[in-house]
């Protein structure tokens, strides 16, 4: 009778040592896949991303505004550069000797989730603080919601210092509210951005 479980109990082992071997060869496969469907969901959001950022940068007269910078999410195999955690665009306003710097960070959402969007990760709002506390540039968050990333169907235009949570709901971005197809200007008394 032993010896009976000792050779049952062997041909378990055996399959268990075969099924196992089997499925490890099935998951690079099934890696793959799944690393092939994150790249492309983050290919499609960078290009959305993208949109957005270039339809706010036409949005700045050139007569009077200088893009000085316009990051670009770039990254390889986990390795990317420290500005990847700065605001989009850094943009400096010139008239009549008058020279004021800012930054814009762009976010654009397809639609509202619950009543509100989340614009950020937590860490993400920590970057944009410690970067304006760091360079002393106003930093203003653009968002639009709806329509398409080029054409968005609401904009709200909020100075960073009054964004006190990831999440903002409808009411809390009514207040920011901006025509989606008006230029920007910057208000020189109120040095705010408008």
């Amino acid at each position: 009778m032993g010896y009976i479980l000792i050779a049952v109990g062997a041909i378990f082992l055996i399959a268990g040592v075969v099924i196992l071997k089997k499925k490890n060869k099935e998951t690079p496969v099934q890696k793959e896949r799944t690393t092939t469907n994150n790249e492309d969901k983050f290919e499609e959001n960078k290009a959305k991303g993208d949109a957005f950022e270039s339809l706010i940068v036409k949005m700045f007269d050139t007569q009077y505004f200088t893009l000085h910078e316009w990051r670009g999410d770039k990254y390889v195999e986990g390795n990317y550069p420290v500005s990847n955690h700065f605001p989009d665009l850094e943009v400096i306003f010139n008239h009549k000797g008058e020279k004021d710097q800012f930054a814009i960070e762009c976010k654009w959402r397809k639609d509202y989730f619950k009543g509100g969007i989340e614009w950020a990760q937590g860490y993400q709002v920590s970057n944009y603080q410690n970067y304006a506390e760091g360079t002393g540039l106003p930093v203003y968050v653009v968002i639009g919601v709806g329509g398409q990333a080029d054409n968005p169907k609401e904009m709200f235009l909020i100075p960073l210092q009054e964004i006190k949570y990831q999440t903002l709901y409808k009411s809390s971005l009514e207040p920011y509210r901006r025509p989606a197809d008006k230029n920007f200007f910057w208000d020189s008394e109120s040095k705010k951005l408008i």
